[in-house]
């Protein structure tokens, strides 16, 4: 397993390049001292279809050149993806609120935090939808942007791989909420061999492997050393910004993996024997720290052993 991993890295390298990409968040901000939405604590991800008061929650820190002082406020927006209309139901980005800097507390190292916590009935608010406009499957998208004092705004148009990668600033400024119904925790658990079904570039991932699959901290979620998703409705939804090898400088030859725009595996909710997981190698664009090379589509079967 380690070895496949090992070698699609340097596939990948070699594949997609890593040349840096100078995102304004990187040079003009100095970054890590620029202006930031550092994750602190990732709480639940996920909307319960029977569950109206179920929350996405993430804890932030505002890092600013001046200890949090430095930003005026923050603007977070929603989106909604229809995964089970085929995207007929989407609805387009809407302001959810505001947050001013005297909503956030002080917290470890003297920086301002706040907690980003919004329930399945406010997401379902901000688009005027029901109950009955979703299913487990679909999946909303939340969005903030930090204000500053002199009028710039940091956020999701000038982040760069550096800036994203857990292992380096972990400042995604964007976050993916699915909506599921529980399953039971032993399902889609256990130790699973993976083979590569179909790839747009068969000679750039590993053909096959074993990997062992976990529970994640909340409902449906299920990690592993090769990947990490959560089972929703019939839909096996990758998680967003898995990071493969780089490192932190400019974003320099990090992989994103994450989803796909329109194909979500296959699987049986009560049987977890076989499925089959649909993911891109390049999420958002991250092609090994710039946007030169194509992403890569591929399928896997994982097969319980």
């Amino acid at each position: 397993m380690k070895r496949n991993i090992i070698t699609l890295t340097i596939v990948l390298f070699t594949l997609l390049g890593c040349s840096s990409d100078e995102k304004p968040i990187d040079v003009f901000l100095n970054a890590p001292k620029g202006a930031l939405l550092i994750n602190t604590e990732i709480g639940n991800d996920n909307f319960i279809m029977t569950d109206l008061e179920s929350e996405f929650s993430v804890e932030v820190r505002a890092n600013d050149q001046e200890k949090g002082n430095f930003f005026d406020f923050v603007r977070v927006y929603i989106s909604f993806k229809s995964n089970t209309s085929n995207g007929l139901n989407n609805r387009d980005e809407v302001l959810l609120r505001d947050i001013p800097r005297s909503e956030f507390y002080t917290g470890e190292f003297g920086r301002p935090r706040t907690l980003l916590n919004y329930s399945f009935q406010e997401a379902l608010d901000a688009f005027g939808l029901t109950i009955g406009d979703v299913a487990p499957g679909d999946q909303f998208y939340i969005r903030p942007d930090m204000h500053l004092k002199d009028g710039r705004i940091i956020g999701y148009a000038n982040r760069s791989p550096s800036i994203i990668a857990d292992f380096c600033e972990y400042s995604p400024f964007y976050y993916q909420i699915n909506v599921i119904n529980p399953i039971q925790d032993f399902l889609y658990t256990g130790t699973y061999n993976y083979e590569v079904i179909t790839s747009s570039s068969m000679e750039a991932v590993p053909p096959s492997g074993v990997t062992t699959i976990i529970n994640g901290d909340h409902a449906n979620q299920r990690r592993s050393n090769f990947l990490d998703f959560t089972v929703a409705g019939d839909f096996i939804l990758p998680d967003i910004y898995q990071e493969r090898g780089g490192v932190c400088r400019f974003g320099g030859g990090i992989v994103f993996w994450g989803p796909q725009e329109t194909n979500f595996g296959l699987l049986d909710p009560l049987d977890d024997s076989v499925f089959e997981a649909d993911f891109v190698i390049g999420y958002d664009g991250w092609t090994g720290g710039d946007l030169s090379g194509d992403p890569i589509t591929v399928t896997y079967r994982f097969s319980k052993q």
